[in-house]
């Protein structure tokens, strides 16, 4: 008994010494953020330029950014111009294309064991790894469930079920007819898997967690007197918006002066533990992080 006794507290120490402390806490801080706006908004300029920043200084090797695209948005044109990604940090920038949940958390587990790898090789190196784009993420996990379950891709299903609906008599059947609590459940859970995964791993090798997604309109009290458009964020929010220590929202806004286009991007901080919210006009990453250090005082 003795022996156990000693054994036992032998492994609670090892488990107190395995321990972040405040200190640690403070000097290893890592940015988890979601970047949210319509298309062209400036969320994938935003990662790859701050990306860069922070590697500024670095060996090439010794940064990593690892992406995992669902709607193949085009990174391609911004990561060519030299004023975003350096040609040198070209190389350090690997992506993969795929929105089936079967494939998204392959390549979950093989980012972040390469991010593993990175942290032993570079300890002060950095690393971000992105998920890209959360709506178009969810629509593969629902499609991916219909034809694991009913053999078809959701959009026959949703015409197979608005057949038997007219024929039935009815105007509408609900999509998954095994209903909501079954169909959800599981949707859910593949949905949020590699979104758990990231988190927990970014921060055991000590890199950047980058979500996306797009912001989207739709009509609150359709056909009533009551009426409104909103905007929302695509995917699920409720579930994902928790697990980000940032949430920003993106936005741009066009007008023609004298014969010339002249376009004004924004960002507005809507979640953060560092600093207030607030909204900052055509970001540059030094002045986001000077509107930041403003805002935290």
């Amino acid at each position: 008994m003795a022996k156990s006794a000693t054994k036992k507290k032998a492994n609670y120490a090892d488990l107190i010494a395995s321990c972040d402390t405040g200190v640690s806490m403070v000097n290893n801080r890592t940015k988890h953020m979601k970047l949210q706006g319509f298309s062209g908004a400036g969320k994938t300029h935003f990662y790859l330029t701050m990306f860069t920043d922070m590697a500024s200084g670095l060996k090439p090797e010794e940064a990593l950014l690892c992406i995992i695209d669902c709607d193949l948005e085009g990174q391609a044109d911004l990561i060519a111009r030299d004023s975003i990604v350096p040609a040198e940090l070209r190389p350090r920038i690997l992506r993969k294309v795929c929105s089936r949940p079967d494939d998204v958390n392959d390549m979950v587990l093989a980012f972040l064991d390469l991010m593993m790898q990175h942290k032993e090789e570079h300890p002060d190196g950095v690393r971000m790894v992105v998920l890209e784009n959360e709506g178009a993420f969810y629509m593969g996990c629902r499609n991916h469930y219909a034809e694991s379950v009913h053999g078809m891709t959701e959009a026959d299903l949703l015409l197979s079920r608005q057949q038997q609906a007219l024929r039935e008599g009815k105007k509408t059947l609900p999509t998954f007819e095994e209903g909501q609590m079954h169909s959800y459940k599981v949707i859910n859970k593949l949905f949020s898997t590699p979104y758990e995964r990231l988190k927990m791993g970014a921060e055991m090798c000590g890199a950047h967690f980058i979500g996306t997604t797009l912001m989207k309109t739709r009509t609150e009290g359709f056909g009533t007197n009551d009426a409104k458009e909103i905007t929302v964020s695509a995917g699920r929010p409720d579930m994902t918006d928790p697990l980000f220590d940032w949430i920003l929202e993106f936005s741009s806004q066009q007008r023609i002066k004298a014969g010339e286009l002249q376009v004004r991007h924004q960002v507005m901080v809507k979640k953060s533990r560092s600093c207030k919210p607030f909204l900052l006009d055509n970001p540059t990453q030094e002045r986001f992080a000077q509107a930041v250090e403003k805002s935290s005082a």
